[in-house]
């Protein structure tokens, strides 16, 4: 894969995440977005993010397992996010556990929630960055 190939599969790939959350928002409504919609665009994009830097990495000198590393904690938290809220409407009025479950943890999770976010964002920039290094430079 090319140096030119990598740049324009992310070009696309970004391209298309941001016109599938539009599509989301405007045809699911913006309260189902919410709960839901970003966590559907990451199932939906990181798998080709991850299939471009795994094929990229090792032209740069990196072993491909590091694509990983970007891919596993996006996934997971998506999956969380998506089953948390599942759960929390299919329970009913009758069952509150998880709304207050949700109200014990959220100041803990607030607190965590700008350094995770933050250590993910270093994390992946760093791997597009050394995936998009030039091979003549590498």
């Amino acid at each position: 894969m090319t140096h030119q190939h990598f740049q324009s599969g992310l070009v696309c790939i970004a391209a298309l995440a941001i016109a599938l959350a539009a599509v989301l928002r405007i045809g699911l409504g913006s309260r189902w977005f919410e709960f839901y919609g970003w966590a559907t665009v990451a199932f939906a994009a990181v798998p080709f993010l991850t299939r471009l830097l795994w094929k990229r990495l090792p032209e740069v000198g990196w072993s491909r397992w590091w694509s990983l590393l970007f891919a596993v904690p996006l996934l997971l938290v998506a999956t969380i996010q998506i089953a948390f809220w599942h759960l929390f409407f299919s329970q009913g009025a009758t069952n509150p556990m998880f709304g207050v479950v949700r109200e014990m943890v959220r100041p803990w999770l607030a607190a965590a929630e700008p350094f995770a976010v933050g250590a993910f964002a270093v994390v992946s920039l760093w791997l597009i960055i050394a995936a998009a290094r030039n091979n003549a430079s590498a």
